[in-house]
């Protein structure tokens, strides 16, 4: 086992507890900032995983703008970017001033991603973009550098959940 599993009970409760008190900080933020952006992250190629929509599906989620497409279709076919052996960081937009258009995520529907609040995508989540940290005060973005730290304990409990109950193939040694 790599590093310390720390959670209480339930792994995906105490996942989505975690997603609430980041949604809680970073609403205010992102309704006021995130219109406007000319650096948006939410746009292809997506952050989104399959894992992020299996959690959604699994507890009955559904993403209805996506019509007859496949939930995954969209996560697996950015896989590859993440899963590679020359996987590259995901790019930031240069400017929305650019020649070239950027297309936003699939999971985006009427500006707002259709995740549910509490299962938001991990890598999404878990990314706190520049203008955050140039608008926000060191007293915002401690408490969610703190969370975010406590999510990836979480979801690093509920891979190992999933592991344990059958769901993913083991860890490679």
């Amino acid at each position: 086992m790599k590093g310390k599993r720390r959670t209480r009970g339930n792994p995906l409760s105490e996942y989505r507890r975690i997603q609430r008190e980041i949604r809680a900080l970073f609403d205010p933020f992102t309704a006021k900032h995130c219109p406007s952006c000319t650096t948006p992250c939410c746009i292809k190629p997506t952050r989104v995983t399959p894992m992020d929509v299996a959690l959604a599906v699994g507890t009955g989620h559904t993403f209805p703008h996506l019509g007859d497409m496949d939930p995954y279709t969209p996560a697996v076919s950015y896989a590859g970017n993440r899963l590679s052996e020359n996987a590259v960081t995901l790019p930031m937009a240069a400017s929305s001033h650019d020649a070239s258009p950027m297309e936003p995520c699939e999971y985006l529907h009427q500006g707002r991603c259709t995740f549910p609040n509490d299962l938001r995508p991990f890598g999404c989540t878990t990314y706190v973009c520049g203008p955050m940290y140039a608008h926000l005060p060191d007293a915002q973005i401690k408490p969610i550098r703190r969370l975010t730290k406590q999510l990836e304990e979480a979801h690093a409990a509920v891979l190992h959940a999933m592991r344990d109950a059958g769901r993913m193939p083991p860890e490679k040694e």
